[in-house]
């Protein structure tokens, strides 16, 4: 990896620069790079990138530099304006790209060919450039042309059909998912490009697309279709079940709601909330029969699957689950979501509380880690950011600038190359 630029700091990419022109849906692509030193340089047009104008907004804070999500996804990069559908903005940057390593886009193939920057215009100034390209359907296909957004992507993904319950409509999930996940795998292939520029001195184009990177988040819906035939379907807290397993979903409590898992081998299972119940109640209806012989003998999802698809015992089976679900709700709704989590944790049951963004804020374990990032912004006063998903320990990551302000670095950035 070449060295590009004088004031590198230290970090497992700092010899790197990376022009990030893409829009919201690569954003924190570029952010996830600059987080590992690299020098990223967002490049935006004159008016400014479309997500300054997203709410919420910062108080009192003047616009175009108030925006919540913009200032989140962008810290860590230099920032500059340009005009690349100019002829003059266009030689800008072709000369800022010829030293640069890797280039972030998220433009469609129509859109590159009218601001003439095709692959070969492209390589024509950076031969072993990493090309990265984000966008909604792909470089290619009927819908590489259509407009995108995450909302977008995650309905027609398929994710939003397995959301929610079977007797309801399908639910949107938190914005920006599809956005979040085509910036990873957009950062990985990068960071795998550059491995092979490594060894052989060859650049390549690195493409992702939204609906790709949403699939997988369907776990084995598609596969349930192409083998089975059948439509896995919104199944609420059931997961692909098909029927209400008692100690697996989400439980109302005193004071808000947790999520519990006590289905499978994986910590103590069902006899550990039975444990749990005791612990915390004194005694359970679920030690008496008949119900303590079914949780004694027959009490996994696989078993509890085999019984259910017998059509004689089903019928019995079923209602006894309705019991025992019925025993396990009331239980949770007798106790705070604190206190069945930690004593859950004593005895290992999968059990977890449902943590809103103040919960979140106040986390005990995230304080430990020293996970949050403080930093003064000249333009937006004392920020904290959220901390990185990963640490490493001899380059480790760094929160060393907020995000810019429009055109905060153009002239500096544009001398550096020569264009001033």
């Amino acid at each position: 990896m070449s060295k590009t630029h004088a004031t590198a700091t230290p970090g497992a990419l700092s010899d790197l620069r990376v022009l990030d022109l893409s829009g919201p849906i690569g954003h924190y692509a570029g952010r996830l790079l600059a987080d590992l030193g690299a020098d990223v340089i967002k490049v935006e047009p004159p008016e400014g990138d479309r997500a300054r104008r997203w709410a919420p907004s910062l108080p009192g804070v003047v616009a175009p530099e108030a925006s919540v999500p913009f200032v989140l996804l962008n810290a860590n990069k230099r920032g500059i304006t340009l005009d690349i559908a100019d002829v003059r903005g266009r030689a800008d940057f072709l000369r800022l790209l010829s030293s640069s390593d890797v280039l972030l886009e998220s433009w469609t193939p129509s859109e590159a060919l009218r601001l003439g920057l095709t692959e070969d215009a492209l390589r024509a100034a950076r031969p072993d450039l990493i090309h990265a390209s984000i966008t909604g359907w792909g470089l290619s296909g009927p819908y590489a042309e259509w407009a995108y957004a995450d909302i977008v992507a995650n309905a027609m993904s398929g994710v939003m059909a397995l959301a929610g319950f079977a007797d309801g409509p399908p639910e949107q999930l938190p914005d920006h998912q599809g956005y979040h996940a085509a910036s990873i795998n957009t950062a990985a292939g990068v960071m795998a490009a550059l491995l092979h520029r490594d060894a052989t001195g060859q650049g390549q184009r690195v493409e992702a697309s939204m609906l790709e990177s949403l699939l997988m988040a369907e776990e084995t819906a598609m596969q349930q279709a192409d083998i089975l035939g059948t439509d896995r379907g919104r199944t609420g807290g059931q997961g692909a079940l098909g029927f209400k397993m008692p100690g697996l979903g989400i439980y109302e409590t005193t004071d808000g709601h947790v999520y519990a898992m006590c289905t499978g081998n994986a910590g103590s299972g069902f006899p550990g909330l039975v444990q749990l119940m005791r612990a915390l109640d004194g005694s359970t209806r679920l030690d008496e029969e008949p119900y303590a012989s079914l949780i004694a003998t027959s009490f996994s999802t696989t078993q509890i699957m085999a019984l259910m698809a017998d059509p004689n015992r089903a019928p019995t089976v079923g209602r006894m689950l309705a019991d025992v679900e019925g025993e396990v709700v009331a239980f949770f709704r007798r106790h705070p979501k604190e206190t069945v989590y930690v004593r859950g944790q004593e005895l290992r049951v999968l059990v977890g509380a449902v943590n809103g963004p103040a919960e979140i804020l106040a986390s005990e374990q995230l304080g430990a880690r020293r996970w949050w990032r403080d930093i003064e912004d000249p333009a937006r006063g004392h920020l904290r950011y959220p901390g990185f998903p990963w640490s490493l320990e001899g380059t480790p990551a760094t929160l060393r600038r907020p995000a810019p302000t429009l055109g905060q670095h153009t002239d500096e950035v544009l001398r550096e190359v020569g264009a001033r």
